[in-house]
């Protein structure tokens, strides 16, 4: 049995970035292609389902219109269509961002209300987030 192939977090952003930008039509088999195409990297369909984030961009991706000419009008008064695409990717890179940071935010506040319950802490959390010796130089 061949080992799973494994998509570090920095890849899972590109290929999450890459569904959002996606130009034509999107499917399972054309993601694969691009992925192996781009990273260099044979994965299946069903391993890329396996993660969430890329999961949820597919099927919002998949929900979403397809009626170009909104954006084209968007953008018309623009002269510099590398620009206007520039600022789009910016744009679902900053939702990206914003949403690994959310992810992040509730992950701490687990940590923090599981901390509670530890007997050595006592209910007393500044124990924990107690500045640390390196963090003063």
């Amino acid at each position: 049995m061949a080992a799973r192939a494994k998509i570090t977090e920095e890849m899972q952003f590109k290929i999450e970035r890459m569904i959002w930008l996606w130009k034509g039509k999107l499917t399972w088999d054309s993601l694969v292609k691009k992925i192996l195409i781009d990273f260099d990297l044979k994965i299946s369909r069903q391993s890329l389902k396996d993660y969430a984030g890329i999961y949820s961009s597919y099927k919002r991706k998949k929900i979403q219109p397809t009626d170009t000419y909104i954006k084209a009008a968007r953008y018309a008064n623009s002269n510099d269509e590398d620009t206007a695409a520039q600022i789009e990717k910016l744009k679902i890179e900053v939702q990206l961002k914003n949403k690994i940071i959310n992810e992040q935010k509730r992950f701490l506040q687990r940590i923090l209300h599981n901390a509670i319950d530890i007997p050595a802490l006592k209910g007393n959390l500044d124990i924990l987030i107690a500045e640390r010796p390196e963090d003063k130089m």
